[in-house]
C-alpha cells in the first residue's frame, strides 16, 4: 500500500484534532504514537505529544541547575537551548489545560492515556484485559488489535483493525480520514 499524504486542508491557525491512544501498560501504545509520529513528521506535520504518568516522574535529575533550583524552591523552571524548551511546573494540570498549550501551531494532538477523558480513542488491546476498556470508555473510534484472539463485538461505530494484517497502515488511513473530516468541520 503506498502512503497516502495526510491532507493539505489541515492548517496551523484551525484548532488541532485531538486523538487519545489508550490501553493497559505494555499493550503498545508508545510504539503506535512513535510510528504515528515518523509517518507524519516525514510529511512535515507539527504533532504534540501529551502522556499521562500515574506515578512521580522527575525530568530534571541531581546535579543539575534547574534541579538545584526546584530543590531551592522554584514553582516553575524552564530551560531552552537553539532546538529545545522544557518547562518543568511544580503543580498538575487536567488534560484540557495541556491541550490549550497546543491549539496554535500544531496540525494534530496524541493523547497516550487520559482514558476517561473525552476524545476519540484509539484502544489498544493486547490481551483478554483490553478487551473490557472497548467497552468501558467514551468516544471509542478504533480498535487495533495486538491480541491473538480475534475481537467480535456489534458496536458497528467501532473500526477494528488488526495490528498483524497492515495494521499501522490501515490505522494512518483511518486517521488521515478522520482528521481531514475534522477538517472539513472547521471551515
Amino acid at each position: 500500500m503506498k502512503d497516502t499524504p495526510m491532507p493539505s486542508t489541515i492548517d496551523r491557525q484551525h484548532t488541532p484534532v485531538v486523538i487519545q491512544i489508550v490501553g493497559y501498560k505494555n499493550s503498545g501504545k508508545t510504539t503506535l504514537i512513535g510510528a504515528l509520529l515518523q509517518h507524519w513528521s516525514t510529511q512535515g506535520k507539527k504533532v504534540a505529544v501529551i502522556k499521562h504518568d500515574a506515578h512521580e516522574f522527575q525530568m530534571d535529575h541531581a546535579g543539575t541547575d534547574t534541579y538545584a533550583h526546584t530543590q531551592a524552591g522554584a514553582a516553575a523552571i524552564a530551560i531552552s537551548s537553539a532546538t529545545r524548551t522544557a518547562i518543568i511546573e511544580q503543580h498538575s494540570s487536567t488534560l484540557e489545560e495541556l491541550i490549550s498549550r497546543f491549539e496554535v501551531g500544531y496540525d494534530l494532538i496524541l493523547v497516550e492515556g487520559f482514558k476517561q477523558a473525552d476524545y476519540p480513542k484509539i484502544v489498544i488491546v493486547a490481551d483478554e484485559q483490553g478487551i473490557s476498556l472497548v467497552h468501558e470508555l467514551v468516544q471509542v473510534k478504533w480498535v487495533y488489535n495486538r491480541y491473538s484472539s480475534s475481537i467480535s463485538s456489534n458496536l458497528k461505530e467501532i473500526t477494528f483493525i488488526d495490528a498483524e494484517k497492515d495494521g499501522i497502515i490501515t490505522i494512518i488511513h483511518e486517521l488521515e480520514n478522520y482528521i481531514e473530516a475534522q477538517g472539513e468541520h472547521q471551515k
